[in-house]
């Protein structure tokens, strides 16, 4: 070679290095295409490493297998550095398959050819076979660097394969690389996704600490629903002025905030998050105050976070919409749907499941349906979510039947679908239904599914069914640690008539509160034992726990069956007195508690002096209506029950069959022709009365005024059978009384 060519291959190869520590990256092809043109032959390897890379960031794949092509010929290959360097460019234009073939075809290999391999498939998410060569490497003694290691750890994070997790904590600590901060952090991640005490624990032996390490405890702490843990390490953090938190920290506090449902903490965030300037352009943060606020019933406040937002996306429109539904202002999340269309925003699975809720609440078949097209017609029917929320909406809106086709459509039934279809079920009376899919669940149990299970039997008032659940629940370990399942337990028994056997699970019951307590008292109004409804009231009150409405509604309605007026007027005063605002359903119990003592005119005064926010409803005019049957020459005060009950409602049969019955005990016959007219001309469904007794193992369903059929069973049968299933129960009975003795 020439002194010439000599000199300018020199100025050729330093003008393509300078362009490649600069960054100048089409300056460096440029440069080794000036050399390819000039027809200069050179035999230093060290520029073509420069050239990849350059090729790599410009991801030119095209130009890169040329150059690959020419110094294959010439033989450049084995060069170690030069093979890593093309195995890399490949890898980074995401062409594994030729890194693949190059690594196979190098003679000898290196740390870096190793780490190149493994990085690159990890980096694209091939992580079982990324693992895979990983160890392979390590068999034959070759050492990851730390952004390979970085990737390793959380590849196996993400396979949550812990064991392997603490595997490469100790070789990291024994091959010394426990001092570099990514690492560490890297570590602590895997622990996070396992429990919060060991990440804790692993965060406490840190010697240096950044921003991410706090971060990743702190979201530890929130997956594992102790927020309050989480805001407290949040203060220490704040506290401690060498570390300043960031977006991700913030996130994870407002999701906290959010599971406390704590708004004032959350506003205290919200003031910091803007004082640092997170708030402005971090759509995390805008999203997560979104969230915060709708958790923390303040969805006003969400409106304000999501019409300030300029970078929105589709969560920060799913946010505020599920944040209406969850303060159940289902008009305005309507608003919200139809401000996402006129702004092209397309709904996704999330955005239908909020939707399926604003369905449900209105209880509308159509629009149900019409989201059912919508998820098929976009395959979101693999979504378990959103057909679990398809079966809930369909069960809401009376679509049972089409609630099980989806359900039997689905590929997988998980407990959550399971659970939804049982409860389904058990709302409209299909006891056994619920009760055969909850014998096909494969998924472990829980509180919820069986909470279903037990409603689906008292439904079906099969004492034995509700004693079977009972016996699900202590072997599935759910009974006396979950408060929700005995309460269900009690209420199972209550409804099956069994009070002492319910009353006995009560006692039973390690941490009672008040919807225990109100569940007890609710068991003795529906069994007739006002007395004893009194009696656990009072319990209750000596015990500490304060009546809700429900409990309230509960006691007044143990009163109003039980005869017992002055008692249920004096707890009705006692309830405005501890400043328990009553509703309608208050004030209805206690004109029907008035209207059965023969108190018409008292029941009347009171529906005539309700407060402005309550409107008397067809209950409190049935109930005077019903005591008029009783009293004589009710004259004006009939006719006014029997308007206002027949303008509440008009399709109801009971309005008319009362009305039809007072009328008659007063011998006025044409008003009782009168309304057998108007249901005739209304279309109204008279829906007779029905009593269940249980022959065997079957629930036989009779109606008001039906004739025994004797060429289906004899009544001496039935009567058989019924003493034989009141033997059975008392040995049941007699069984538990000793096991509980």
């Amino acid at each position: 070679m020439g002194s010439h060519l000599c000199s300018k291959l020199q100025a050729l190869s330093s003008k393509i290095k300078q362009a490649s520590s600069n960054g100048k990256w089409r300056e460096v092809v440029s440069g080794y295409s000036e050399i390819q043109r000039a027809g200069i032959q050179f035999k230093d390897p060290f520029v073509f490493p420069i050239v990849f890379k350059a090729c790599a960031k410009l991801s030119w794949l095209s130009q890169g297998r040329c150059i690959h092509a020419s110094l294959f010929k010439r033989e450049f290959e084995s060069f170690v550095s030069v093979g890593n360097s093309i195995a890399d460019f490949y890898m980074k234009c995401g062409d594994l398959n030729s890194a693949m073939r190059v690594f196979d075809c190098m003679n000898s290999r290196d740390s870096v050819s190793w780490n190149v391999i493994v990085f690159g498939l990890l980096d694209h998410g091939f992580e079982e076979e990324g693992l895979w060569w990983f160890s392979k490497s390590r068999i034959l003694g070759f050492e990851p660097n730390v952004s390979t290691l970085v990737l390793v750890i959380h590849a196996f994070r993400s396979l949550r394969s812990f064991v392997d997790g603490e595997k490469i904590h100790s070789y990291v600590i024994r091959s010394g690389f426990w001092g570099i901060s990514s690492v560490q952090n890297s570590i602590l991640c895997i622990y996070s996704e396992r429990d919060s005490s060991s990440t804790r624990k692993l965060f406490d032996e840190m010697s240096e600490r950044d921003v991410i390490s706090w971060s990743v405890v702190i979201r530890s702490y929130v997956q594992s629903q102790e927020p309050v843990l989480g805001l407290k390490l949040f203060r220490e953090m704040v506290r401690e002025a060498k570390t300043e938190p960031d977006c991700v920290t913030v996130t994870s506090v407002l999701k906290a905030c959010a599971v406390m449902e704590d708004i004032d903490m959350g506003r205290s965030v919200h003031g910091f998050s803007i004082r640092k300037g997170f708030d402005l352009g971090d759509v995390f943060v805008r999203n997560s105050l979104i969230d915060m606020y709708s958790k923390g019933f303040d969805v006003d406040s969400a409106f304000r976070v999501f019409d300030e937002t300029t970078c929105r996306n589709m969560v920060s429109w799913n946010s505020i919409l599920a944040g209406f539904v969850h303060n159940q202002r289902y008009e305005e999340a309507l608003k919200m749907f139809d401000l996402m269309r006129k702004e092209a925003i397309e709904a996704d699975e999330v955005t239908l499941v909020s939707l399926l809720q604003v369905c449900k609440f209105f209880e509308q078949p159509l629009p149900c349906k019409s989201i059912h097209c919508v998820i098929i017609r976009h395959g979101y029917e693999s979504n378990e979510v959103a057909l679990s929320s398809l079966i809930d909406a369909y069960t809401s809106c009376s679509l049972v039947d089409d609630a099980r086709t989806v359900f039997g459509s689905m590929t997988y039934k998980d407990v959550v679908s399971s659970s939804t279809m049982i409860s389904g079920l058990a709302r409209f009376g299909r006891s056994n239904e619920a009760i055969s899919i909850f014998c096909q669940i494969k998924d472990k149990l829980n509180a919820i599914t069986v909470i279903n299970l037990l409603d689906a039997c008292s439904v079906s008032a099969d004492l034995r069914k509700s004693k079977w659940a009972h016996g699900i629940a202590i072997r599935r370990g759910l009974a006396t640690t979950h408060i929700s399942v005995d309460t269900s337990i009690v209420d199972a028994y209550a409804k099956c008539g069994a009070v002492e056997i319910a009353r006995r699970t009560f006692d039973q019951i390690p941490s009672k509160n008040i919807v225990s307590w109100t569940v007890i008292i609710s068991a003795y109004a529906m069994s007739g034992l006002p007395d004893k409804a009194l009696a656990s009231f009072e319990e209750m009150k000596r015990e500490g726990y304060k009546p809700n409405a429900v409990t309230y509604l509960a006691v007044l309605s143990a009163c109003n069956h039980g005869g017992l007026i002055k008692q249920g007027l004096m707890i009705f005063k006692s309830m405005v007195k501890d400043h328990n605002k009553p509703s309608l359903q208050h004030y209805s119990c206690v004109v029907d508690m008035l209207s059965r003592a023969g108190e018409i005119d008292k029941a009347m005064e009171l529906i005539k002096n309700l407060p402005e926010h309550v409107k008397a409803g067809a209950s409190a005019w049935g109930s005077i209506l019903s005591g008029c049957r009783n009293r004589s020459k009710s004259g004006i005060m009939t006719k006014e029950a029997v308007a206002e009950v027949l303008e509440l409602e008009p399709l109801c049969s009971s309005g008319y069959l009362l009305a039809s019955s007072v009328f008659a005990a007063e011998e006025s016959w044409e008003d009782v022709a009168k309304m057998r007219k108007l249901v005739k001309e209304r279309n109204v469904r008279v829906v007779a009365g029905y009593s269940m007794v249980l022959e065997g193992s079957m629930a036989r369903r009779f109606l008001a005024g039906e004739k025994l059929n004797q060429s289906d069973y004899e009544l001496t049968d039935v009567v058989k059978s019924l003493h034989r299933c009141a033997r059975l129960e008392d040995e049941v009975t007699d069984g538990l009384k000793a096991q509980w003795a």
